[in-house]
C-alpha cells in the first residue's frame, strides 16, 4: 500500500475533510500534505514519523512503506512489503519482521544488503552514475565469460 492511501485512510478515519484542517493537526504544510496525497512525495522520515505519531500509524510501517517506494524498478522484487497484520499484535524492535529478514538473507548478502542502504541515500545524479557503472562492469565480465 502506497503511503499516500494510508495516510488519507487514517485521516478519514479521523474525521479530517480537507488538507487545510488535517495539515495544520498534523504540523506540516497544506502543499506539503497535498503533494504528498495527490502527487506521490515522499516526506522525509522525520516528517513520516511526525505524521505516524499524530494519526497513530506504526512509524516503521509508514516509513519502510516510503523506503519501499523510493527503491528502483529493477530491485522492488527483492523487497517484501510490510506486514500490517504482523504490527498490530505487538511492537517491532527491529523495522524488518524475521520473516523479511530471513527473506534478503536467502538472496542477498550483508554486503548487498548495505549497498543498498547507501545507494537509498544518494541523489538522482549519483544513482545513475551508479547504475551505469554497474551494467559497463556486468557487461564486461559478460564478455570475459
Amino acid at each position: 500500500m502506497k503511503i499516500a492511501d494510508v495516510i488519507k485512510k487514517a485521516l478519514d478515519k479521523k474525521g479530517y475533510k480537507n488538507l487545510k484542517d488535517a495539515s495544520k493537526a498534523l504540523g506540516i504544510s497544506p502543499e506539503l500534505l497535498r503533494v504528498t496525497l495527490n502527487k506521490g512525495h515522499i516526506p522525509k522520515d522525520r516528517t513520516l514519523t511526525m505524521i505516524a505519531n499524530k494519526l497513530n500509524i506504526d512509524k516503521s510501517l509508514l516509513v519502510l512503506s516510503a523506503h519501499q517506494e523510493k527503491v528502483p524498478d529493477e530491485v522492488k522484487g527483492f523487497f517484501l512489503l510490510p506486514s500490517q497484520a504482523k504490527t498490530a499484535r505487538s511492537k517491532r524492535r527491529f523495522p524488518l519482521s524475521e520473516e523479511q529478514t530471513a527473506y534478503l538473507e536467502k538472496i542477498l548478502s550483508v554486503d548487498e544488503i548495505m549497498l543498498l542502504r547507501k545507494y537509498r541515500q544518494v541523489n538522482d545524479e549519483a544513482r545513475v552514475q551508479i547504475a551505469g557503472y554497474v551494467e559497463f562492469m556486468y557487461s564486461t565480465k559478460r564478455r570475459e565469460r
